[in-house]
């Protein structure tokens, strides 16, 4: 004879949101193994590596959705996470001579102007924004995968490029360009 336990909805909802935390927290305890892994030149691994990291990003968010546990605070620390790993690698390319220290400054202007603006509305409409960490993410990998100056200095040029449009878009959704709502039969 089987005894079957149950436990209130609300806790067994609280264990599922753990699920896509803990996803997103692989990302930083893979960081130190990752830079490790192109500091010593393992670079095929360290890129695989990071690659199963950037699919962490897309999979904690849809089991979130998935299993009706998505949050603003769980949307936040997925944003803390992915922020902490990008400036973490550019901050190991910035030592390594792959970039200058300002693109790192930028990065942190970046999710400064995400926080701020995400504070001042739930709903912004930011055409480039949402894509912006993507971008970032496929920096992180064209640079590893192929770490010459030239890369480099194309990653950097986009980079600003993204930049720029990302803040004036959320500047113009400021002004009310844009508006504040976007319908959801997109």
């Amino acid at each position: 004879m089987r005894l079957k336990i149950s436990y209130p909805k609300a806790l067994s909802m609280q264990r599922l949101a753990i699920i896509p935390s803990a996803i997103s927290m692989l990302r930083i305890v893979a960081l130190p193994p990752l830079l490790y892994l192109f500091d010593n030149g393992y670079t095929t691994l360290g890129l695989f590596l990071f690659l199963f990291l950037g699919f962490t990003d897309l999979l904690d968010g849809y089991l979130a959705r998935k299993l009706k546990v998505n949050s603003e605070i769980g949307a936040f620390f997925d944003s803390l996470v992915d922020f902490i790993l990008i400036l973490s690698i550019f901050i190991f390319f910035t030592e390594a001579g792959f970039y200058p220290i300002w693109v790192s400054g930028l990065i942190i202007f970046a999710f400064c102007q995400f926080v701020f603006s995400s504070l001042y509305s739930k709903r912004l409409y930011d055409p480039v924004g949402k894509y912006y960490g993507s971008f970032l993410y496929i920096g992180i990998a064209l640079t590893f995968a192929f770490p010459t100056q030239l890369v480099c200095n194309i990653v950097a040029i986009a980079f600003i490029t993204f930049a720029v449009i990302s803040f004036s878009s959320r500047v113009a959704h400021f002004l009310g360009i844009f508006p504040r709502e976007r319908s959801l039969k997109q």
